[in-house]
């Protein structure tokens, strides 16, 4: 017996047999712009899937996950810069009955 993620914040007992398949597919693709507003600042949008269970002797996710990210790194020395960002997670955790995510950061970044 196994404790398997249920995409809902918990998770479900399954038996799972020594030598068990399943296929996870992920990936993403993104653009940037180098020095867009100046030398050293860079802005990006990505694309990507978490990970997804597409076939699986014990179980499959029951929808795609969907990852949106944009971001624009700001230098404001030779030494600092600041990235704000924001990521959209539509179908967290591969399922859609799981409200849309959102998250903000603010990265800064010391070059020494």
């Amino acid at each position: 017996m196994s404790d398997v993620s249920n995409g809902r914040g918990g998770s479900d007992s399954l038996f799972v047999n020594n030598g068990a398949n399943a296929n996870v597919w992920f990936g993403a693709i993104g653009v940037s712009f180098p020095d867009v507003g100046g030398r050293g600042n860079l802005p990006g949008i990505l694309f990507g899937i978490p990970p997804h269970v597409s076939n699986s002797d014990v179980r499959q996710d029951r929808d795609n996950a969907y990852h949106i990210e944009a971001f624009y790194r700001y230098r404001l020395n030779d030494n600092i810069s600041v990235t704000p960002g924001f990521w959209v997670i539509l179908n967290p955790e591969n399922d859609s009955r799981n409200d849309t995510q959102y998250v903000g950061v603010l990265r800064t970044t010391f070059d020494f």
